[in-house]
């Protein structure tokens, strides 16, 4: 069959490239841009502060629960239809929640806006792989990194454009920007990407594989955020009911999916050992980094003094080794074809960087956190790019956007699972206030054992070189 992406010309496949990232950076930046801007909204569109956990809640439940059934749609029907349908209900809910004169309006538009982002960095990842395979290293060398600097100016970048806005527009305007990039970039996929679509699939859609997916994963994610962003304990009724509500769906998942002649999770790919490997070790660097990235910015300005820019200035060694290290990695595992070495080097330095945070304290050299904070993102950085390259090529081409939907899923669940754990042990041991010692070991502790867990799932990643083609069997 012909690929209609072979051929393109490399001007078209560069502007398409563009807007593809484009799309991604939405996705990222209105996860974080919302955060300066809460107490804002609360105080002019009305409500309590408890509104707080569901504006956030909202767009993490759908772009999330959304991201598996995107991919795996778009390995059956194609990628290019569903990316623009998923930037339309983008944009439809950046409008609403742009306009919403009440809160209950801007949680459900929220929560619309998730469900159109949730194709965005998956989709867009997807497709700019189909456009960059591997015998095209450079090409994809050079998307990775942009990849991943657009991954961290939405990270900081999000809190700071809606603080921005917030204080010289108005907190509209953090939704409404959307609209004029979202626009752009659908027109120039719309104009330049081919629609190059699978064979056509045969039986039934898959909806009780859907509905069983879309609960469980609600469960789970719903039980994460009230336990990191309220306080509750693990054994609260919501809490506790949702994370054990949430795991039993998804059991009862599996035999509903090996019976379905389309199924939404392919049974087949999790028998994959390399490809579960990799699952499993996307979760555990999420849960060893976050903590980091969330806590280091609270001791150093209610432990340290530091002003909030200052604070910003002394995380740029872990942006800086997330950038170096995605970049590394990247080429390393593009031009040798190797992924395991990397991958493994990676935890092992997000392990290291991470446990040497128990000796903060409240006078600990900026120089030496520096230094940590180093360590800690050249360790991330595998997790950026190589890892999902390397789950991109572990499993058959007409899987791929279900893989890269999969590593997107786990690294969000270890997100949240991370902030969760994250909380409960900072909340024990600084009742009162944010001390340096509780910091230290709340980070040491977490980055420590889910790094040690994703080295040793790593381990299990069989060797593979990467070629033009993804492997017919692992």
């Amino acid at each position: 069959m012909t690929d209609l992406y072979e051929d393109l010309a490399p001007r078209r496949r560069t502007v398409v490239t563009v807007a593809l990232l484009g799309c991604a950076f939405l996705g990222m930046l209105d996860g974080t841009v919302i955060g300066t801007a809460l107490p804002r909204i609360v105080e002019q569109v009305g409500g309590t502060t408890s509104w707080y956990v569901w504006l956030v809640t909202a767009y993490l439940l759908t772009s999330s629960v959304s991201v598996p059934v995107y991919g795996r749609f778009s390995d059956l029907y194609g990628r290019r239809g569903l990316l623009l349908s998923g930037v339309a209900i983008f944009l439809a809910g950046s409008l609403v929640c742009g306009l919403a004169g009440s809160m209950e309006v801007l949680v459900v538009s929220r929560a619309v806006q998730g469900i159109g982002a949730g194709a965005l960095l998956t989709l867009g990842m997807a497709v700019i792989r189909d456009l960059h395979p591997p015998h095209r290293a450079d090409g994809l060398i050079r998307m990775q990194s942009l990849l991943a600097a657009m991954m961290i100016v939405g990270m900081i970048g999000g809190p700071l454009v809606g603080g921005l806005l917030t204080d010289h527009a108005s907190w509209r305007w953090a939704f409404l920007v959307n609209l004029p990039i979202g626009v752009v970039a659908a027109t120039l996929i719309a104009l330049l990407l081919p629609d190059r679509r699978p064979p056509r699939t045969t039986g039934r859609l898959d909806v009780a594989g859907i509905a069983l997916l879309t609960a469980g994963l609600s469960l789970v994610l719903i039980g994460l955020s009230l336990k990191g962003n309220t306080g509750r304990g693990w054994i609260d009724p919501a809490v506790l009911g949702s994370l054990l509500g949430g795991p039993a769906l998804l059991v009862a998942l599996v035999p509903v999916e090996r019976r379905a002649a389309t199924p939404v999770l392919p049974p087949g790919l999790m028998r994959r050992r390399t490809y579960a490997a990799l699952l499993a070790g996307g979760f555990f660097f999420q849960v060893a980094a976050l903590p980091a990235g969330v806590l280091l910015p609270l001791y150093l300005q209610q432990v340290r003094g530091y002003s909030a820019t200052v604070s910003g200035l002394l995380l740029l060694p872990m942006l800086a080794g997330m950038t170096a290290g995605n970049r590394l990695t990247a080429a390393h595992v593009l031009r040798s074809g190797h992924t395991r070495a990397a991958l493994l080097t990676g935890a092992a330095l997000i392990t290291g960087g991470t446990s040497a945070f128990a000796v903060l304290g409240p006078g600990t050299s900026p120089f030496l956190v520096g230094i940590l904070l180093l360590a800690v993102g050249l360790g991330t950085g595998p997790a950026m790019g190589g890892l999902t390259i390397a789950t991109q090529n572990s499993v058959p081409r007409a899987d791929m956007g279900t893989a890269t939907a999969g590593s997107a899923l786990s690294k969000q669940l270890g997100g949240s699972f991370g902030l969760a754990c994250a909380q409960s042990l900072i909340g024990a041991q600084a009742t009162t206030q944010v001390t340096a010692a509780a910091v230290g070991s709340t980070v040491a502790l977490t980055g420590g054992i889910a790094g040690l867990l994703a080295f040793a799932a790593l381990l299990l990643v069989r060797e593979t070189r990467l070629t033009a083609e993804q492997p017919a069997a692992a």
